[in-house]
């Protein structure tokens, strides 16, 4: 399977849809307050949960292609992602645990199977589960990176910034301490997730749209996903096996 192609299997829950929305918080910034504070209060706002579930719309943006689906996304919070696909008819599905990414896909009867090395073999950039379930859930993809920022500010956001042996990130935050932009590179491969609105749940902002850019210097794969209605806390099934008879997508 060629690489992009593994991007878009493996990205495929970040898919989604329109432009974004712009966030508009009601209060400015605070430039008094210190890069702990910024920080401290970053982290008290962070999404508490067990579960999580997403209805919506999805786009993958490969090679000047196109292609939307509806989905559905479940998280259970350190244990698995679910991503289930269709347009009209079921497409396939797709699930991210602590150790491995399985997915097929039901038209051409496909399957693939990865662990976490393969995938950083064919993305040029390690990954892990939590960097996947923080995309989702509006967190600093690699929090070791974000404790050690260095804090400035723009006129509506607060901007935390590090760059040390090889690897630059950057994370932007309003006024109300949401993530609305997050950067990772390392060399020429390059992650950008934006976030483009929230909705309150139980007293927390859970994302319902992002734009996830992943580019590795020459190609760039784009995802985008709008959430329709969203499940805080409730009881979500994950089931997931490959049907028998479908053959491996993935090349040795």
């Amino acid at each position: 399977m060629k690489k992009l192609s593994l991007i878009g299997v493996g990205l495929l829950l970040l898919a989604g849809c329109k432009s974004l929305a712009p966030i508009s918080p009601k209060k400015s910034i605070d430039t008094g307050l210190s890069s702990r504070v910024v920080q401290q209060q970053i982290e008290s706002q962070a999404l508490a949960f067990e579960s999580l579930q997403w209805r919506g719309d999805a786009q993958l943006s490969l090679n000047k292609k196109r292609q939307r689906v509806s989905i559905t996304t479940r998280i259970k919070k350190g244990e698995a992602v679910w991503v289930n696909g269709s347009m009209i008819i079921p497409l396939g599905r797709l699930m991210i645990t602590p150790t491995s990414l399985q997915f097929y896909e039901k038209i051409g009867r496909r399957y693939a199977q990865l662990d976490y090395r393969d995938l950083k073999k064919r993305l040029g950039i390690a990954v892990d589960y939590s960097m996947l379930e923080n995309v989702l859930t509006a967190k600093p993809i690699v929090h070791r990176l974000f404790r050690r920022t260095t804090l400035t500010f723009t006129d509506k956001n607060y901007v935390l910034t590090s760059k040390k042996r090889g690897v630059s990130a950057t994370f932007e935050y309003d006024a109300a301490f949401r993530l609305i932009r997050q950067t990772v590179g390392v060399g020429q491969t390059k992650i950008e997730a934006n976030y483009g609105a929230y909705v309150k749940k139980e007293g927390q902002w859970i994302p319902q749209q992002l734009r996830l850019g992943l580019t590795d210097g020459r190609k760039t794969t784009s995802l985008q996903l709008r959430a329709k209605q969203t499940q805080l806390n409730g009881e979500v099934n994950i089931p997931f096996v490959i049907p028998s008879g479908y053959t491996s997508i993935v090349d040795p």
